[in-house]
């Protein structure tokens, strides 16, 4: 194996002498930037064995398209590590204060972000260069399966599943199933993994205090004005009340204020940790409170100190989770992680309506191990909202499209309003 270590000024240059002394195929060890310099550790001793080893122990085309890939996934893993961003960002303000020469000058320093966001912009590429790769040859290695596995993994990513999911349910499917066997197999198996209530007396029997959290837009005001108005048909206007804590937007608690008005149920306002305490305890015989907490982007430094706030409170509080159904896994991903490092109650997907697919959020729940309380269909108030019927949900994602088709227009037929999904309780006049 060969390692070599190549420095130069800028980013390109130095990935052009790596790309002539060792090859297209290298692969990038590290690369940090000092005192203004490029430094790029690569080998090539891998790449330049794979066809030889390959020639001489007569491996199968498979074997080379697996070895290919596993040296994708280690170029991705370098790329999508943001440690070695941090450092890099680290290196390269420590290198700001050992060099007064490039501090001294404005327009080297304006030359230097230049080079730094053009790295990046090149690191970006060379990452979505990767996994376009890393994807083809994973989908070619996937042509050697059998021909119904093939199919369940073309259904499974055009469902908006991952690849690593289908990967995972390949992995534990038997070999002698027939392809309409495998699916319902298949669907059987994800249907295990996702967590939801199964009876909605669960939450509207139970009290208790629900704080409603996630990103701005993703609906949490409708949200609670659905659950509440919900809750006050069963047990009376009198057994539910609100709490909104949006006081960062100008106006942001005027919606809930108006909700409140129409259901004729209290609501109160609270800013900080102390005002929700006495409102909390204003509220004590109330048998359901809701709160609508201020949206925040998941990349928001507030949104610790909101998680704070409520855990900080002398009533437990459960925290719900509001997740937009358009969003990409990745994405959704990203916002659980950020709000559940306090730990949350369960989840409920929004924006159902206008999802083309609800196989990515379907993915991030089973990933992160969510449990569904809801999902949100529309603005009605309170007929767009209910239960998440999983069993459904995959049989559509997972059939064909002639199946589909004919299975919209069946649950179309019985309920035109909510198509595919079963509503809990009707329009009320």
């Amino acid at each position: 194996m060969t390692t070599k270590r190549f420095v130069a000024k800028t980013a390109r240059d130095v990935m052009k002498q790596v790309r002539d002394e060792l090859g297209a195929d290298a692969s990038i060890l590290t690369h940090r930037e000092i005192n203004g310099w490029h430094e790029i550790t690569a080998t090539a001793g891998e790449a330049d064995a794979t066809p030889k080893e390959a020639k001489a122990s007569g491996k199968t085309e498979l074997e080379n398209k697996q070895l290919q890939m596993k040296r994708a996934q280690e170029m991705l893993q370098i790329f999508n590590s943001k440690q070695n961003v941090k450092e890099a960002s680290t290196t390269s303000e420590t290198t700001s204060v050992k060099a007064p020469a490039v501090v001294q000058a404005t327009s080297n320093s304006a030359n230097q972000n230049q080079e730094m966001n053009q790295l990046l912009v090149e690191l970006r590429e060379m990452k979505n260069s990767f996994q376009s790769q890393l994807n083809a040859i994973s989908w070619e290695s996937a042509q050697h399966q059998s021909p119904n596995a093939r199919q369940l993994t073309q259904r499974m990513l055009e469902a908006g599943f991952t690849q690593d999911l289908a990967k995972r349910v390949l992995k534990k499917l038997p070999a002698d199933l027939a392809l309409e066997d495998a699916i319902i197999w298949s669907r059987n198996l994800l249907s295990k993994n996702i967590q939801c209530i199964e009876n909605e007396a669960e939450i509207l029997d139970s009290k208790g205090v629900y704080a409603f959290l996630g990103p701005t837009g993703v609906g949490k005001t409708t949200t609670v004005a659905k659950i509440a108005s919900r809750f006050a048909l069963q047990h009376g206007k009198a057994s539910v009340a609100l709490i909104s804590t949006d006081t960062y937007r100008i106006g942001g608690n005027e919606q809930l204020h108006i909700y409140a008005k129409i259901l004729g149920v209290e609501m109160l306002t609270a800013k900080d940790g102390v005002e929700l305490d006495t409102a909390l305890e204003k509220l004590s015989k109330k048998k359901l409170v809701l709160i609508d907490m201020a949206g925040l982007s998941h990349k928001d430094k507030m949104v610790e100190k909101q998680l704070e706030m409520l855990s900080a409170t002398q009533t437990k509080i459960k925290k719900v989770l509001c997740l937009n159904a358009n969003n990409t896994t990745e994405s959704l991903n990203a916002v659980t992680q950020a709000y559940s490092s306090k730990g949350i109650e369960g989840c409920i997907i929004t924006k159902v309506d206008e999802s083309i697919s609800l196989g990515g959020i379907l993915n991030a729940v089973m990933q992160n191990k969510l449990r569904v309380l809801y999902i949100t269909n529309g603005q009605r108030v309170p007929e767009d909202i209910a239960l998440l019927n999983k069993t459904n949900e995959l049989e559509m994602l997972l059939s064909d499209e002639e199946d589909a088709d004919s299975s919209m227009a069946s649950d179309t037929a019985n309920h035109p309003e909510n198509s595919s999904i079963q509503p809990i309780i009707q329009t009320h006049a």
